[in-house]
């Protein structure tokens, strides 16, 4: 039985030509930590619950989670501003819409899937930049910073994170297709 051995999350891919954007955006603002993670909005693990509980069997979260995508209608939707979470360094783009997502993500906190706990309430977003040194001329550039084009959420992927001293390894260990007509 397998089970998951670091941090792990389940998140909606960005579609490649958005996705494209997102990481030029993080280069253009050298967050090597972000560079090395693909572009998502994570629907848990970041924020409303924890990563999932290492000790639960692999096999049964991605049935569950075939069961959720198979009934969740691919999401349409748009950046909105790039904004700031309070009193931290991250800045991210927020949705226009954020209801298919937090719908999805309180799907998956219902589920038997099992997740430590976070403290911070669900926020779906895309991070840009995460640094501790950010200087004014920048945090006005990624304010002014804009994706207006319309894309279309198809996956649901589970990654896990390895750390290993300065750089992170990611881990692609499922991916789903969101195919239903709800």
């Amino acid at each position: 039985m397998e089970h998951f051995t670091h941090d792990t999350y389940i998140v909606l891919d960005v579609p490649q030509e958005i996705s494209d954007k997102v990481m030029s955006i993080r280069s253009r603002f050298k967050d090597q930590f972000y560079m090395a993670l693909p572009a998502e909005v994570t629907v848990a693990g970041s924020s409303g619950v924890g990563v999932l509980k290492s000790s639960q069997n692999s096999s049964n979260v991605y049935s569950r989670l075939d069961e959720i995508a198979a009934k969740t209608k691919a999401i349409k939707a748009s950046f909105g501003e790039v904004q700031r979470f309070p009193y931290t360094n991250i800045f991210f783009f927020s949705l226009q819409n954020e209801k298919p997502f937090r719908k999805l993500h309180e799907e998956i906190v219902q589920s038997n899937i099992r997740f430590l706990e976070n403290s911070f309430p669900y926020k779906p977003h895309c991070t840009l930049c995460n640094r501790s040194s950010i200087t004014e001329e920048e945090v006005d550039a990624l304010y002014s910073i804009e994706v207006k084009e319309e894309f279309t959420f198809k996956t649901m992927s589970v990654y896990a994170l390895e750390s290993t001293g300065d750089h992170v390894i990611v881990h692609l260990l499922h991916r789903a297709t969101l195919s239903g007509n709800e």
